[in-house]
């Protein structure tokens, strides 16, 4: 609800879902508060409610193994809806009321820039916990924001690298909502294939507003000239809404193929009906393909708390929650100059593996996955992910010496 603030503080006892079993922490001091931002009503409530799952799960791990010398870490929520204002709002009042001096922003791109050049100002760390926009810690970039999720450059890169393998393909048409995010996941996967296919053939850009309803005239316009496949990158109930049009006006039928981004942000069973088989899609967390027992927990916790299994937004959350974390453990201090300087020295085990902040501009690195959909019974919802190849971001991500050339050093 908007103007709602929910402060939820793990105190006392907390559990280790990792260890399957209660422990009892003593707090000692005043608790480290983490702020988190994000669009809690409306159609991005689900994807908001993941990350906060997630980014509570490594709270709540590190409390029950003690927190900072025995201080508790506290989480604080807020919502913004689907107003930046609102959000800068919230995070000065964070910032300032509330003392809060790390402050993460969920999904919302211009609310995580925005935001952080209060960080900026105000001397406060502020996180994208799942914001894609690569001005964030590049060209919009300072030492007082740090990323938790891919930016648009290394997505575009990842399926880049993926159509390297399909010759078959040469004339591609996109589809991308209509706002910053959108614009540059079309530009950044067009320079992209152009270092790894040069070959291919860009038909038409469609530009969709997000959260729209109708996209009849849009699969319309991308069925006027012959193309092999369409990259999109609407997601969530844009991504449905789009799927649903496509099948009506049969614009996947054929030999037409489709490449979409972060099928898993939403539950995959709501587009069961409508999503083609063998549509190749990017994902963060096909949680049934990753043989290993951090991962099997933390889908385990996600699946009791949230009462469904596991998405996409859940590990980057807790990615976000346990990348301030371990930096403030490894400053011994909640001192934030003292905490930015040990961001670039963390790592730690996740549920998709390793994952490593690099220090040039405090992003977290880690396994993503492009795999194809599959209807079966053993996946959740009976569709899935198969044939899932694993790129690990480090391998993409734009070099030290481009993020201080974009930051005008």
């Amino acid at each position: 609800m908007l103007n709602v603030i929910r402060t939820i503080l793990i105190a006392g006892t907390a559990m280790l879902f990792a260890a399957g079993g209660p422990v009892v922490a003593q707090q000692k001091g005043a608790p480290i508060k983490l702020g988190l931002i994000d669009i809690y009503s409306g159609g991005f409530a689900f994807i908001a409610d993941t990350i906060r799952t997630g980014f509570q799960i490594a709270i709540d791990e590190a409390n029950a193994a003690g927190g900072l010398n025995g201080r508790q870490f506290q989480l604080v929520t807020a919502d913004m809806g689907p107003s930046v204002e609102k959000a800068v709002t919230e995070g000065r009042r964070m910032i300032l009321e509330e003392k809060i001096k790390f402050v993460t922003v969920g999904i919302h791109s211009g609310a995580a820039v925005a935001v952080g050049n209060l960080g900026k100002e105000h001397k406060a760390l502020i996180v994208g916990g799942f914001a894609t926009t690569k001005r964030l810690t590049a060209e919009a970039g300072h030492p007082y924001v740090a990323r938790a999720n891919l930016s648009t450059v290394e997505i575009g890169r990842v399926m880049a690298e993926r159509l390297k393998t399909m010759p078959d393909i040469k004339r591609v048409s996109l589809i991308s909502p209509d706002y910053e995010y959108g614009q540059h996941f079309a530009a950044d996967f067009v320079t992209a294939i152009k270092v790894t296919r040069p070959d291919i053939i860009i038909v038409r850009q469609e530009w969709p507003k997000l959260g729209a309803a109708d996209f009849g005239a849009h699969v319309t316009a991308l069925q006027a000239q012959p193309t092999d496949m369409i990259v999109a990158g609407v997601f969530g109930a844009d991504l449905v809404n789009f799927l649903k049009a496509g099948r009506d006006f049969g614009l996947l039928k054929g030999k037409m193929q489709l490449f979409i981004h972060g099928a898993d942000l939403a539950k995959l069973g709501a587009m069961k009906d409508s999503l083609p088989e063998g549509t190749l899609t990017t994902v963060w967390y096909p949680f049934y393909a990753i043989d290993n027992p951090r991962s099997k927990a933390f889908a385990a916790e996600v699946e009791k708390r949230m009462k469904t299994y596991a998405t996409g937004p859940a590990p980057v959350g807790y990615t976000a929650g346990r990348m301030i974390i371990e930096a403030i453990k490894k400053a011994g201090s909640d001192d934030v100059d003292k905490v930015r300087d040990q961001l670039g020295n963390v790592q730690f085990e996740g549920p998709t593996g390793l994952i490593k902040v690099r220090g040039c501009d405090n992003t977290a690195l880690y396994n993503f996955y492009v795999g194809n959909i599959k209807r079966d019974a053993k996946f959740p919802d009976g569709i899935g992910v198969e044939n899932v190849k694993t790129f690990n971001t480090e391998s993409v991500v734009r070099s030290c010496v481009e993020i201080l050339r974009v930051r005008g050093g």
